[in-house]
């Protein structure tokens, strides 16, 4: 940890803030742009499905390497805790998929289980290479999107994450952390505009991480960067204006992630969300299936505000169900 995370910058995240309340506004938000474009209806919620994740690679960048940094950069320590963090309750929720497309299935159950379609599902979803096999056989082909659980190709994304941080926190060991991560930032901004996109999400996990590493140069210099990270986004997404708008865009994942970090550390009035328990994973993991159903059942025909109320409703009985069986136990015993 010397040298690239000192006690100032570790006094400091360790600061009130309201990390969890974000968490709980972008499942939110996933929820409600995934019930829209599952519904087929009009969005109607000010965040997008593309910045919620944008904000959560952000999170993710800042908090969990800052957790790898704080255990003195163990690697069996920090890879044991991601593991029990988010794969069994993972593996439960491809499981219990599985359960609901054999429920919901035109086919009979010796056909459904026959079906390699079925077994391809399964093993791909368990490697988290879900773009392989999206869809159980004959089970929401009458919906608007087939798939069981399309919100799970993110995944992938956050384990590969997860194994980069201990290499960048490596290089950064021998050659320092000013040497490493500015020219870096610049390749990777020049890169980022020419990227796809699911490459281009790596800069916002990149940009958490930079405000952790650079925290104390940050929070000193916070009411200047704020102003121009908000400026920065109305280029990008309001007003566009030549030349001024693409350098914007050039930039943004740091100014993105700036209001991100921004936020957490300075609504303190929020920071009361750090009491509950958090059960966002959960309602990432089973938002989607739930939404499903529910169509497939009619509910949305029926009454779309019913629909959307018991999607809250039975997200939250489900993810709660994961958090007190599953990911809170097995948190605590490894504690």
């Amino acid at each position: 940890m010397q040298g690239i995370l000192n006690d100032t910058i570790i006094q400091e995240v360790r600061k009130s803030n309201c990390f969890d309340f974000l968490r709980y506004l972008f499942a939110l938000s996933l929820i409600i742009a995934h019930f829209c474009t599952l519904t087929n209806q009009e969005q109607f919620w000010f965040i997008t499905g593309g910045m919620r994740v944008k904000a959560f690679f952000t999170i993710t960048g800042f908090l969990v390497t800052y957790s790898f940094l704080r255990r003195d950069c163990q690697i069996k320590s920090y890879a044991r805790k991601r593991f029990v963090r988010i794969i069994p309750a993972y593996v439960v929720c491809i499981l219990v998929c599985l359960l609901v497309g054999w429920v919901v299935t035109s086919l009979p159950s010796g056909d459904f289980f026959a079906s390699l379609q079925t077994w391809k599902y399964t093993v791909a979803n368990l490697l988290m290479l879900n773009w392989l096999e999206p869809e159980l056989p004959q089970t929401f082909q009458n919906n608007v999107v087939p798939q069981m659980n399309g919100s799970l190709w993110s995944m992938k994304q956050e384990v590969l994450f997860y194994v980069l941080v201990p290499f960048i926190v490596m290089i950064m060991h021998r050659i320092g952390k000013r040497v490493f991560i500015f020219p870096v930032i610049a390749i990777s901004l020049v890169i980022y505009q020419k990227a796809s996109i699911q490459t281009q999400y790596f800069m916002y996990f990149f940009s958490g991480m930079f405000y952790l590493l650079f925290f104390d140069w940050v929070s000193k210099r916070i009411r200047f960067i704020l102003p121009v990270a908000i400026l920065a986004e109305v280029m990008v997404y309001v007003v566009r204006v030549p030349y001024l708008t693409e350098f914007c865009f050039a930039i943004e994942p740091l100014t993105f992630s700036a209001l991100i970090i921004g936020i957490a550390y300075h609504c303190k009035p929020l920071n009361f969300f750090r009491r509950f328990d958090n059960v966002t994973y959960g309602l990432y993991l089973y938002h989607f299936p739930v939404i499903q159903v529910l169509i497939l059942y009619g509910v949305k025909d029926y009454n779309i505000h019913l629909c959307f109320l018991l999607t809250l409703l039975i997200t939250s009985i489900m993810a709660s169900l994961s958090w007190f069986v599953i990911e809170k136990p097995l948190m605590n015993r490894y504690k």
